[in-house]
């Protein structure tokens, strides 16, 4: 059974989940296996649940902020992205990259809707690039480098400018499958990039030189929160390494702190990072560790977790009240954003088999 244990604080209790005459829209990449790849979309209300064939294993999902359709983006090193109509259900092959070019699974639309950044790699470089498409006919119109090796998750700051990226560091090749080439000389990087130039803002390292900076989330002061995955095998200690962070533009970064018996659960992997503005909490998963985790973001006090099988997916509900966890064995629950109590009433297990990312919506 689950369990939660929270530090002590000052949070207050939350309201219902569902927001009235609007269903909660659950969306995430799906299957086990490759004939069972695709996209799964649950409805709170268990009404026209379905999941949407790809073709291919898929990774991130990103809504239009017309809130009307979405992409879904293949695990690396694919190719491929489709997007699917919230309103028709009807999908597309939303775009294949370029010629030596492959996808890292995450990317994000820029606020007025007409652009589409992903994260992505020239494959005989090895060197990172973000691509910029047309968010209608997915025409790809720029790219830019990521500056660095490796970029994952990638996000816009709020003034619908300022790209962060997670560069991981880490050089594989789609020859070599999912193979880490370059451990004994990998660089990851936080970069703030702008997206209309291409500049490079500032960039940031942090000293454990072996964890890798894959997942991010900005908050709506444009605080970033950032998970690492730690390259045991490449290291030349053995002490347990903190996997959480934080950062603004012009501060240091600020790892977060936690006991050491839940940073050793973690088994040095950080799957998905989540924020809730109204409460100020962030959240990120461990699907090796079957964890999720909580902090303050203003502090950088640890508040507590919830245990549950394999968890990756995390998100926010639209009205804030709620983190919500996914498992790759279909279970999905709630937890209060403010108490961190999971709402037992709305927990549900249907038939899916969720990957790594989630994204809530409504319709």
């Amino acid at each position: 059974m689950a369990t939660l244990t929270l530090m002590p604080s000052s949070l207050l209790a939350a309201g219902a989940y569902l927001n009235k005459g609007r269903s909660n829209i659950w969306l995430s990449a799906q299957g086990d296996k490759a004939k069972t790849y695709g996209i799964g979309l649950f409805f709170s209300d268990n009404a026209n649940s379905l999941k949407i064939p790809s073709g291919f294993r898929g990774h991130g999902v990103s809504l239009h902020p017309s809130h009307n359709r979405v992409v879904m983006f293949a695990r690396r090193p694919g190719t491929e992205a489709i997007e699917v109509d919230l309103e028709s259900r009807d999908h597309r092959l939303a775009f294949v990259c370029k010629n030596n070019r492959h996808l890292f699974g995450h990317g994000s639309f820029s606020p007025d809707g007409k652009l589409l950044y992903t994260t992505e790699a020239e494959i005989d470089t090895g060197r990172g690039l973000i691509a910029i498409r047309d968010a209608n006919s997915y025409e790809l119109l720029a790219e830019i480098s990521s500056h660095g090796i490796g970029p994952h998750e990638l996000k816009l700051l709020n003034d619908g400018k300022t790209l962060v990226v997670a560069n991981g560091g880490i050089l594989t090749h789609p020859d070599s499958g999912r193979k880490k080439l370059n451990l004994d000389s990998m660089s990851s990087n936080l970069c703030y990039i702008d997206s209309y130039s291409g500049k490079r803002l500032a960039l940031h390292r942090l000293t454990e030189t072996k964890a890798s900076i894959r997942h991010l989330d900005v908050a709506d002061d444009d605080t970033v929160a950032f998970g690492m995955q730690f390259q045991r095998e490449a290291a030349a200690h053995d002490s347990l390494v903190p996997l959480t962070a934080t950062h603004r533009l012009g501060d240091p970064l600020r790892l977060l702190e936690a006991p050491a018996a839940i940073v050793m659960q973690l088994r040095d992997y950080i799957g998905s990072v989540a924020i809730n503005n109204r409460s100020r909490v962030v959240g990120f998963t461990s699907p090796k560790g079957s964890i999720a985790l909580f902090w303050n973001l203003n502090n950088g006090a640890f508040l507590g977790y919830h245990q549950l099988h394999d968890v990756c997916g995390i998100a926010v509900t639209e009205d804030q009240r709620y983190f919500a966890l996914t498992s790759s064995n279909g279970q999905m629950r709630l937890l209060d954003a403010q108490t961190l109590k999971e709402d037992r009433a709305h927990r549900q297990h249907p038939d899916f088999r969720w990957d790594n990312h989630l994204l809530l919506t409504t319709g």
